[in-house]
């Protein structure tokens, strides 16, 4: 029986009553494929913070429900060898991107994910010394983020699906209505600059692909029925002109300019695979790119502040034009009122020095 299939019959298909069950009995089967000798119920209770009963009748729940193999040695409870699938062999340099990757997710992350946690806790296993700590390190900083069950459930439920595509009903709320819709999940997508991630999947009511943003979801039923994906579809046709995570059939083109200060950084980095670099007389830089949505763009634009202009379109120039006048009204009128007050603070000291005197 494959970590999947425990993980599916642990879940439930209509409910995620059994989710911290799962997560628990996850946890235990990776504690004892780390120790190939084997571990006592008492041993297992201590690592999981558990009572020693409850850990007997977890070994027990994975042995008859989940038909885990165990070999008991005295007390010892030892997984039959070859249970799991062979570990995966990295060179030095496939580790450090390893690494790498778990860093971004670290620092890119705004909650706990105990998925990910366990899989950096393997990866460590398996890494030479000088990187352990770093990805110890990820998977502790991912524990303590701030929690969301309902999420790490939605999570799961979904991964599940996508990996046996299977369609699933999720509950998605708006900043209008919650509804209830049946869709193919196709992948998961993480997007940086939200911290958050996206299900891209086949609306069947709609017949299109779809972009979904997980903390809106709020429930999952994996269904018995299993898909296809569309012919033709592709994750990077599909995200091909996004800048992020926004999809559309008719991309705009951007052009902007950037000063000489910063053309060095601008050129020295691909920002979008449809970009088109030229360099400019007085030094700076133009940039082309073709996005989905040029509103997705624009915090990465306006981050630049002076440093970047846009020259098209006419549209978004205006949009971010207006939006950097509002900003400077607004520092003006702070500073109006911060220079009233401290020439209050002046008057009231000089006040309290005359009357002392």
């Amino acid at each position: 029986m494959t970590v999947s299939a425990i993980i599916r019959a642990a879940m439930g298909r209509d409910s995620f009553e059994k989710h911290d069950r799962l997560i628990r009995l996850m946890r235990e089967l990776t504690l004892l494929q780390a120790n190939p000798r084997g571990l006592t119920s008492a041993q297992i209770a201590d690592r999981m913070e558990i009572s020693q009963r409850q850990a007997q009748r977890d070994l027990g729940a994975l042995e008859r429900e989940r038909k885990v193999p165990f070999i008991r040695q005295g007390t010892r409870w030892t997984l039959i060898p070859g249970y799991f699938l062979p570990p995966v062999n990295f060179t030095i340099p496939e580790a450090m991107a390893m690494v790498v990757g778990a860093r971004l997710m670290w620092r890119h992350a705004d909650r706990a994910n105990p998925f990910a946690q366990t899989a950096y806790e393997k990866l460590a296993a398996v890494l030479p010394q000088p990187m352990k700590a770093q990805v110890m390190e990820v998977a502790d900083g991912l524990a303590d983020k701030p929690d969301d069950g309902t999420w790490s459930k939605v999570f799961g439920a979904l991964t599940l699906a996508w990996a046996e595509r299977r369609k699933v009903r999720i509950r998605y709320t708006t900043q209008q209505r919650t509804s209830e819709r049946v869709v193919w999940p196709l992948f998961i997508e993480p997007t940086p600059t939200a911290h958050s991630c996206y299900l891209i999947a086949f609306d069947q009511k709609r017949g299109e692909p779809r972009v979904y943003r997980m903390e809106r979801i709020s429930g999952v039923v994996i269904l018995d029925d299993r898909f296809d994906p569309p012919l033709g579809s592709s994750l990077r046709k599909l995200l091909g002109h996004a800048w992020g995570i926004w999809t559309s059939d008719q991309p705009v083109e951007l052009v902007l300019r950037f000063t000489a200060r910063v053309s060095q950084r601008v050129s020295a980095t691909t920002w979008h695979e449809s970009q088109e670099l030229r360099e400019l007389p007085d030094g700076g830089i133009e940039l082309r790119l073709l996005i989905a949505e040029p509103t997705e763009i624009r915090p990465w634009i306006l981050g630049w502040g002076q440093e970047c202009e846009v020259i098209a379109p006419a549209a978004l120039r205006e949009s971010i034009s207006s939006e950097l006048e509002e900003a400077v009204a607004t520092y003006q009128k702070t500073g109006v009122h911060l220079e009233e007050k401290s020439a209050h603070v002046a008057r009231t000291a000089v006040a309290q020095r005359s009357v002392a005197g």
